[in-house]
């Protein structure tokens, strides 16, 4: 029954396991619990264990199997195993500013194409050719990159898991992603890892195991009456059920971390209990961002920030003239009266999504429109996420077409927006107040205003102005 330690900073990673299969429970208990029982073990694929985050200390532990005291090998003091951690006790990271600067959104698939195909096919982008582009990702102002899914998947969006711990092969494989991780922090960019933990593919081992009715394996999924749940009705996305799958989730997160991945976003986090996420944000020590389409107030205290789609949607309807200016203000002023500030901070604000049709497309080509909606996304509350190709205005509709291969021939024409973008990088801006005047609205803090319309205006001067905005010094 090992205990396994890892150490990341002045924190360690601590998993309790045990061989034994419980009939009803298996518990572990020590200081660190004020010696009650609220860390259950739970199948973990060939053990049963708990994860647990410990600064360093003296920590005594046993374990309790269906009620009786099992103790690992190893010192022992008044019937407790002894666990000693070295170190300086530092500070726990608090979220109580903006994470990142601006990100830069990689559908890694189509990133870098190499060969032809339809737009369900693997056309060939990979770990090296991002690899390749951090400079001029750089150069934008971007001081992180999101990556979709590169585990080794069933599909060219990888979002139907078969093995969490390994990269896929096409994409370069485990050697390339260590690569990737080394020269983009290097360059002072950070990596987010996008986690489909809400569902595994089908073909992943334990899914197989659970259908072929594998006690254990059949409870981290939803399997009834010949069927089971899905995400979005899908067959290749059976859902995992947390209550059981959550140890095995965080050993999964605790690896990649430990190689150093800089943050996580979950896949439609909004299908994952909020109890959860916080308890693996608390266990992680990272930032962790959901997907949450809607109202996101139940993640407001599970996760460091979400994806904003409750501010994307009413967005783009203004700037498309399909909303009023008090129906755009009503969502914002709502959002600040019920989210913590850091929170908001650290939300995703965007033109658009591997999800969405592209925001250009949306708006009919209007680029001042285009570059209205930018503007807003770098100066209102939150973290600015730029979908690739949104700097050469790359078209798209509805998925899988707003996933089109990037269009590189297209970044030094003089209509690009690299030099645009750069440019709202660089501003600072912390809303405080917004004012409503028909159809434009203004937000302002002590050194900036920004007005925003849905009609075209005469906007000239300012830091940065265009038909439908303008930014002046206050």
């Amino acid at each position: 029954m090992p205990v396994t330690v890892f150490r990341d900073g002045g924190v360690y990673f601590i998993r309790f396991s045990v061989s034994r299969r419980p009939r009803r429970a298996a518990f572990v208990v020590g200081n660190f619990t004020a010696f009650m029982k609220p860390i259950e073990l739970e199948f973990c694929g060939s053990d049963y264990c708990a994860y647990v985050l410990l600064p360093p200390g003296k920590y005594y532990y046993r374990y309790l199997i269906d009620g009786e005291v099992i103790l690992d090998d190893g010192s022992t003091e008044n019937g407790f195993n002894v666990l000693k951690l070295s170190g300086f006790v530092r500070k726990v990271r608090e979220v109580r500013r903006r994470l990142f600067s601006a990100i830069y959104g990689i559908f890694v698939d189509r990133f870098g194409c190499k060969r032809e195909g339809g737009p369900r096919d693997r056309l060939g982008g990979d770990l090296v050719f991002i690899r390749d582009r951090l400079s001029y990702i750089r150069s934008m102002g971007f001081d992180a990159i999101y990556l979709t899914p590169i585990f080794r998947a069933m599909s060219y969006h990888r979002y139907d898991v078969i093995d969490y711990l390994n990269i896929d092969d096409d994409l370069g494989g485990n050697k390339a992603f260590k690569e990737l991780l080394r020269s983009a922090h290097d360059l002072g960019i950070k990596l987010i890892l996008d986690l489909p933990i809400h569902h595994t593919g089908s073909e992943h081992p334990a899914f197989k195991a659970a259908l072929n009715g594998d006690p254990e394996y059949s409870r981290w999924y939803y399997i009834y009456d010949g069927d089971y749940e899905k995400f979005m009705n899908v067959k290749r996305m059976p859902k995992l059920n947390m209550k059981f799958a959550g140890e095995w989730v965080k050993g999964i997160v605790l690896h990649w971390s430990l190689i150093g991945v800089d943050a996580f976003r979950i896949d439609v986090g909004a299908g994952i209990p909020p109890w959860f996420l916080w308890e693996l944000k608390n266990f992680i020590n990272k930032p962790l961002i959901a997907e949450v389409w809607g109202d996101p107030f139940l993640w407001r205290n599970a996760v460091d920030g979400v994806m904003n789609y409750q501010v994307w949607e009413p967005l783009i309807k203004f700037l498309d003239n399909k909303i009023s200016t008090d129906e755009l203000a009503y969502v914002l002023k709502r959002q600040l009266r019920l989210l913590p500030r850091y929170f908001l901070l650290n939300s995703w604000l965007f033109a658009d999504t591997h999800d969405t049709p592209r925001a250009i497309t949306m708006l009919n080509n209007d680029i001042e429109k285009f570059k209205a909606a930018l503007v807003f996304i770098y100066t209102w509350i939150g973290t600015p996420m730029l979908y690739y190709g949104d700097e050469v205005m790359l078209e798209g509709g509805l998925d899988p077409d707003n996933r089109r291969c990037m269009d590189w021939k297209r970044i030094n024409d003089p209509n690009s927006l690299g030099n645009f973008i750069a440019k709202l990088t660089s501003l600072t801006i912390a809303p405080k107040r917004i004012v409503i005047n028909s159809n434009e609205l203004i937000y302002y803090d002590d050194e900036y205003e920004v007005h925003l319309s849905n009609e075209p205006r005469s906007y000239r001067d300012g830091l940065l102005s265009g038909s439908y905005f303008i930014i002046r010094s206050r």
